[in-house]
């Protein structure tokens, strides 16, 4: 057993001074715990203590792309941020997670590796249809959080759906929940016509090639074929007017969506400067996109923030002069937690409530995760993030654990850094100590 001493938590909508005591489970929560003989008791004098944080949207790219990332790399990454829980979609690996089979191929490869617990999706790809309604069951009754679906992909191995399909999709399965990659595919290939190969080069282009209406027209032909019984969440929002729609949906539908801190911190005017470190997909968009974001995440409307993070080999795939070549993708998991609590926790002001239901619990109710993970209940895992909100952190891209050395963050200095990440009772990672555990330490979690 472990006695933290002196940890500020949230208790109702105040923060207050508390002990903690727990083994694998959390025991109690309250005012002067007494150690017995031989509890090991650490005191945080102070340090801000949440349920262990969740990034929902991650691509670890294990088995298949390892030279991009691997589960060992990445959920290291993930717990030097303060990530308790990962759920890895099924797309960027080798075989993709579409059946049962595929599932335990994919245990198999990432069990011993992982550092840190971990969910995964499923997908429905073109490759798969028509589908067969028992493989779909057999994948989600094995604990799937839900299924990955794209309107546009550039992978071979994991080809989008019509909006006809996606239709059909809703009718077979209207008791799993779907996540989209929601760009309209004739839009995106219209504006790349549009331009010059010259043009296609540029950074400052990137945006018009998969613009704002791209995003709009995708959500909406979603929305519009959705049941009254259907479940739906859009991943990596990147429009006002996009999630504009999807609130307003939310009045008939069960809707959910996320963003991720590139879309609430830059805009395409900064492609030109940060180029391939910014590169995503989607792009980033304006000014008025970033800031209804960024109100959304502070009024309660967004529901939660993930990082979409999908690192690679910078020098091989991403230092090109022709922009059109780049790699989309980031790395992002080991500043998120640090990034969000020095933006908006420290320097916007967000209430700690609000903090910490962007950063695990509502992704964790939404995938059936909750109370185990995202919360401080009695008797659910000992998952702690702990952050040093007196300590700042500046941005060293050559020191990120992921196997992608680069962020749009580099040389930025955040307010707070993270001091301890607890999983299942254990230190992961000490600021001071580096990490403690060894990879295959991180569970498979089935969704409840």
């Amino acid at each position: 057993m472990i006695i933290l001493k002196n940890a500020l938590i949230l208790d109702g909508e105040k923060t207050h001074i508390s002990d903690i005591s727990f083994n694998e489970k959390i025991i109690q929560i309250g005012n002067n715990i007494k150690p017995e003989k031989g509890v090991e008791v650490i005191d945080l004098h102070g340090k801000l203590l949440i349920p262990g944080s969740i990034d929902a949207h991650v691509h670890f790219n294990d088995p298949g792309f390892t030279d991009r990332e691997d589960f060992t790399s990445g959920t290291t990454a993930a717990a030097c941020g303060g990530i308790t829980t990962i759920i890895d979609m099924p797309c960027t690996s080798i075989p993709a997670v579409t059946n049962h089979e595929n599932l335990n191929k994919k245990l198999v490869a990432v069990e011993p590796k992982a550092v840190i617990d971990f969910a995964l999706w499923g997908g429905i790809r073109k490759n798969d249809l028509p589908l067969d309604y028992e493989m779909i069951h057999e994948l989600w009754d094995a604990g799937v959080v839900g299924f990955k679906i794209y309107t546009i992909s550039g992978m071979k191995t994991f080809a989008a759906l019509s909006y006809r399909d996606i239709e059909n999709v809703f009718k077979q399965f209207p008791e799993i929940i779907f996540a989209f990659h929601a760009e309209d595919e004739n839009i995106i290939r219209n504006s790349i016509h549009e331009l010059t190969d010259e043009q296609m080069k540029l950074p400052e282009n990137y945006v018009k090639t998969r613009p704002v209406k791209a995003e709009v027209e995708a959500v909406k032909k979603i929305i519009s074929s959705l049941g009254k019984k259907n479940k739906v969440h859009f991943v990596h929002i990147s429009s006002k007017e996009a999630a504009e729609l999807i609130l307003e949906s939310k009045k008939q539908f069960e809707v959910t969506f996320e963003s991720c801190p590139h879309y609430l911190q830059f805009t395409s005017k900064d492609l030109p400067i940060l180029k391939g470190k910014l590169k995503t997909a989607p792009p980033v968009k304006y000014d008025e996109d970033r800031d209804f974001l960024r109100n959304c995440l502070k009024t309660g409307a967004l529901d939660f923030i993930t990082t979409d993070h999908a690192g690679c080999d910078y020098e091989k795939n991403k230092r090109f002069e022709d922009f059109s070549k780049i790699y989309n993708g980031i790395p992002g998991i080991e500043l998120m937690i640090p990034y969000l609590f020095s933006e908006f926790y420290l320097k916007e002001k967000v209430a700690l409530k609000r903090m910490i239901e962007l950063t695990s619990e509502n992704a964790a109710k939404r995938y059936g995760l909750f109370p185990e993970k995202g919360s401080l209940q009695i008797g659910t895992d000992a998952d702690f993030t702990i952050i040093n909100l007196n300590k700042p952190y500046l941005v060293d891209e050559s020191q990120i654990h992921s196997k992608g050395k680069y962020s749009p963050f580099n040389n930025t200095e955040f307010s707070c850094s993270i001091d301890k990440t607890i999983i299942r009772g254990k230190i992961v990672f000490d600021i001071g100590k580096g990490i403690l555990q060894k990879p295959g330490y991180g569970k498979f979690i089935r969704r409840i």
